[in-house]
Order: C-alpha cells, then structure tokens, then sequence
C-alpha cells in the first residue's frame, strides 16, 4: 500500500541572516533522499520552514522517519553552532 503524506516544521530563528547560514549549512545533507521523499527548506520571517513529502510503500514509511530525524540533528548542530559564536 502506498502511503502519502506532508510534515512541516516550523523552527523559530533569531533573524533571515541567521535562517539563510542555517539553510546553507543543511541543503548538502538534504540531496540523494530516499525514493518517493522529497524536501524544500525556506525562510520565511524569522522562521525556518521545512517540508517534506513523500509517497512511499508502506515499509519505507521508516524511511521518511528518518529523513526527519536526520534533518533535526544537522539542525541542532547547526543552531549550537551558531550559539557558540554568539549568534
């Protein structure tokens, strides 16, 4: 069965210039995603929006899991990162 479906998440940042340093430092890790996922990261105001959506057999739902996961670790790196330079 094929599963269809959409997360956003929506992350408060400090400021566009900060938004604009984090998507730089994650769009790398968002190509060669799994079959059937596809993402997009914008800024919008002070927010980061980021969009997944995917259409994927039901056992690659683990898949999008994932996909997910990864984003919100880089994410975190890159926010420390960027506490630790007082940002």
């Amino acid at each position: 069965m094929i599963v269809n479906g959409k997360v956003v998440l929506e992350i408060a940042v400090k400021s566009q210039e900060d938004c604009r340093v984090i998507i730089a430092s994650l769009l790398p890790d968002e190509r060669d995603l799994p079959q059937g996922v596809s993402s997009t990261i914008k800024c919008v105001d002070d927010k980061l929006i980021y969009e997944v959506v995917y259409s994927v057999e039901s056992d690659r739902l683990l898949s999008v899991y994932n996909t997910i996961d990864d984003f919100i670790r880089n994410l975190r790196i890159a926010l420390e990162s960027l506490n630790g330079l007082g940002r």
